[in-house]
């Protein structure tokens, strides 16, 4: 089934994303094209702004964002990358949240998932995304585009996965964890909390916390391309 159940209907507030960078360009043409909600503004704190405007969308101090866009008014969308493996993000989620903002999510339309997905708040699956049966993806989870998350696997809250990585079925993949383009992991492994998978990286079997995998980079060689024989 595509797109799940995570936009089935589309919400009439107005939505503040938090974040003014190239992930909060790219989080708004999602949630705005895609998603069809109005975002009224991006949030950034004060000692951050650069810029008035993006998108043409005001930019605003998250100190005392409440009382321009109340959160009886708006929700928020926390655009904040994988820094601080994930930590980050996780800190601005939960000022937003006690500020009182309910947080938004999106499934793309796009992306393949199963018919009793649920995307948890500040969660957004990208285009092209397969995620099977009985797989859950926990709060805070930024899937880019064009994964393949494979049967009963459970991501935990505030990961990080970029595009084209594979999962097997089976896999608990723990707490503010990032992986990132290519990755693949057997089935049936642990991967423990704020790990981070690199680039290409084979993962065969379980990982204690804060596990570091990196994978093996292409050599570049000592000649130019124009002295090649042949590609």
């Amino acid at each position: 089934m595509a797109g799940g159940t995570g936009d089935a209907e589309v919400s009439t507030r107005g939505l503040v994303i938090f974040g003014a960078g190239q992930i909060a360009e790219v989080m708004h043409y999602y949630l705005t094209v895609e998603g069809g909600r109005q975002v009224a503004a991006f949030a950034v704190d004060r000692e951050y702004r650069t810029a008035d405007e993006v998108l043409g969308v005001p930019v605003v101090d998250f100190e005392g964002i409440e009382s321009r866009f109340p959160p009886s008014d708006y929700d928020m969308f926390v655009a904040v990358s994988f820094k601080q493996v994930n930590k980050l993000r996780m800190q601005k989620v939960a000022e937003a949240e006690a500020k009182g903002y309910a947080l938004a999510s999106h499934v793309s339309p796009r992306a393949t998932v199963w018919n009793g997905f649920v995307a948890q708040p500040n969660t957004i699956i990208m285009e092209h995304n397969v995620i099977q049966p009985f797989v859950t993806v926990g709060r805070n989870v930024t899937m880019w585009s064009g994964n393949h998350i494979g049967h009963h696997t459970r991501i935990g809250d505030n990961c990080f996965i970029a595009s084209q990585v594979v999962v097997s079925g089976d896999c608990d993949i723990g707490a503010g964890t990032f992986i990132g383009v290519n990755a693949t992991l057997r089935d049936g492994i642990k991967i423990g909390v704020h790990s981070v998978i690199g680039a290409g990286a084979l993962v065969l079997s379980d990982a204690p916390d804060e596990a570091v995998f990196i994978g093996t980079a292409a050599e570049l060689k000592k000649i130019p391309s124009s002295r090649l024989r042949s590609i």
